[in-house]
């Protein structure tokens, strides 16, 4: 692997992949039929976009898969001398699979955990007299990766999809280091959305409650074990950003009842949840102030958690104690506003410039200190677009409000574009996107004695067979034209000057466009149809590995 140095301030260094090279540690010297080397050649591409399409980090000296606190945490509970792979956070630790028989056979200083992440650093930065350095780090989970409508919901070991932990770390001149957490992950209860072409995919819900209650134990529990404090305390709120109706509503209902379930299970550490639908209350021009509700709402629980931080000789002086756990549909473009908010608040707290900022009036949406929001916004918006790109294939919607705090006609517009560019890739490309994350993380391993995965099924409808259908619709259009009007030879009376051959091309250059409108106008009737209702297209469109 090739790689560059990207992070190295105060003993936290990070290296960033460039390039990586596929080895075999076993060659098989029996060569292969070409229907199998034709498989295997798809499997390298298929690792190609993985890599391609994932910023990978690694260190060979700093856990770059634990939070500050987890390393604090290590240290004091004497687990700093295990080896790296060991420490390792196992849901960051995406090359896990990959290296298993170095791991099985003791190979322990080949093994190097690297983590599939958003990273970004600032230095000199300052608030009013504190001068520290930014570093942003949010790690992308492995368990139930993949793809917007491929991965939904929660699985029976309790992971959920598209989850991810977002750390903010402050570094001071002094050697002193602040940290804080926040994570967001889809709702934690058995449910997806299938691709079927609609615009907004149908939301299924499993019927059986205790089994999601079961699972979203495991989940919730988990959570308690890895955000605490060093004596074992945790606080967990959940923030439900989702619709108050209609499918969101029912999705919201279910995460209401599963909390209400599992929260007498895992007492007496609190377990909050709280429904604001973020749509509802800034639907209106200038209700975007309303997010100021949600923060006032759960303050009391969001000082109660407090901060990391340890002076520059390793002993910490503040805890966190619990984390906020944010979601909306997608858990990218509403759950990102709303993180930056208390991100923000829990800066201001780690700066130790509360009093200053009027976190109870005007600051509880942004600070008076103009530099330092405009490049704590930026942070914030490249963080919402490296997340939505990753699981939704395009930039994040909203990221104006984010960038400036209000939302503008550029901002809307752009989100409508994106809005176009996902229905596409989710609908027509995500299937090959999502096998390569399975084969990268191991979900699928290729087998050389099974069939080709690669196999098209009977059923098995392209993208460009429809556009074929439509083009034949047009020329079957044209072609009757041609038969029922016949082109008219003009009259070569006294000052006609109509040549014949450019009056058949005027009639063959009508007929083509009476045709090419009538196509069109049937293919935007049967897309309209198919984004309100939905069609098989969507279902069999791409060849999944494991289908």
């Amino acid at each position: 692997m090739e790689s560059e140095p990207y992070v190295s301030v105060n003993n936290i260094d990070m290296r960033k992949s460039k390039k990586v090279l596929v080895v075999p540690l076993f060659r098989n010297t029996r060569m292969l039929s070409e229907s199998k080397q034709n498989d295997e050649d798809r499997y390298l591409q298929l690792l190609h976009m993985a890599f391609t399409e994932h910023q990978f980090f690694f260190s060979f000296s700093y856990d770059v898969t634990l939070t500050q606190q987890t390393i604090a945490k290590n240290q004091l509970h004497k687990h700093s001398h295990d080896n790296m792979w060991v420490r390792a956070d196992h849901r960051f630790f995406w090359n896990r699979e990959l290296v298993l028989d170095l791991i099985n056979n003791g190979a322990d200083e080949w093994v190097v955990p690297f983590m599939s992440a958003h990273v970004e650093i600032r230095t000199d930065c300052n608030v009013e007299d504190v001068k520290f350095t930014l570093l942003f780090v949010s790690r992308r989970s492995r368990y139930r990766q993949g793809c917007r409508f491929t991965k939904r919901g929660i699985d029976e070991h309790g992971n959920v999809a598209n989850f991810a932990e977002t750390e903010q770390i402050l570094i001071f001149p002094d050697g002193r280091i602040s940290s804080y957490v926040e994570i967001r992950g889809s709702i934690p209860v058995k449910w997806c959305s299938p691709v079927h072409m609609r615009y907004a995919p149908e939301v299924f819900i499993d019927e059986n409650k205790e089994q999601s209650a079961d699972w979203a134990e495991k989940h919730v529990r988990e959570m308690i074990e890895l955000y605490s404090d060093h004596t074992g305390a945790s606080n967990i709120l959940c923030i439900n950003l989702v619709d108050n109706k209609k499918e969101q509503g029912r999705l919201g209902t279910a995460f209401k009842e599963v909390i209400d379930t599992v929260r007498p299970r895992v007492s007496p550490t609190p377990l909050s949840y709280v429904w604001f639908d973020f749509h509802h209350e800034t639907a209106q021009k200038g209700k975007w102030n309303n997010l100021s509700k949600l923060v006032a709402l759960v303050d009391d629980t969001f000082r109660a958690q407090k901060f990391f931080n340890k002076q520059a000789n390793g002993t910490a002086t503040s805890w966190q104690i619990g984390v906020i756990r944010t979601n909306c549909m997608d858990n990218l473009d509403r759950t990102n506003v709303v993180q930056s908010l208390f991100a923000r608040r829990a800066l201001v707290l780690q700066v130790g410039k509360a009093d200053q900022a009027d976190m109870a009036g005007k600051g509880l949406l942004e600070t008076p200190w103009k530099s330092f929001e405009s490049m704590f916004k930026h942070v914030w918006v490249n963080n919402a677009n490296a997340i939505s790109l990753a699981y939704a294939g395009t930039g994040a919607l909203k990221v104006d409000f984010t960038r400036t705090g209000k939302r503008s006609f550029k901002g809307m517009f752009n989100d409508g574009v994106n809005s176009c560019m996902r229905y596409y890739l989710n609908n027509l490309t995500d299937g090959v996107k999502q096998d390569a994350i399975d084969l990268l993380l191991g979900c699928y391993r290729p087998d050389n004695l099974a069939p080709s995965p690669f196999s098209p099924r009977t059923s098995q409808d392209s993208l460009s067979s429809n556009i074929t259908k439509v083009f034949v619709v047009m020329m079957l259009v044209f072609s009757t034209l041609l038969l029922l009007i016949p082109p008219t030879i003009p009259g070569m009376g006294v000052g006609n000057v109509i040549d014949p051959a450019e009056s058949n091309i005027g009639h063959l250059r009508t007929h083509f466009l009476i045709s090419l409108g009538l196509a069109t106008a049937v293919a935007m009737y049967f897309a309209f149809k198919i984004m309100k209702k939905g069609s098989v297209l969507g279902a069999v469109s791409y060849t999944h590995l494991r289908a």
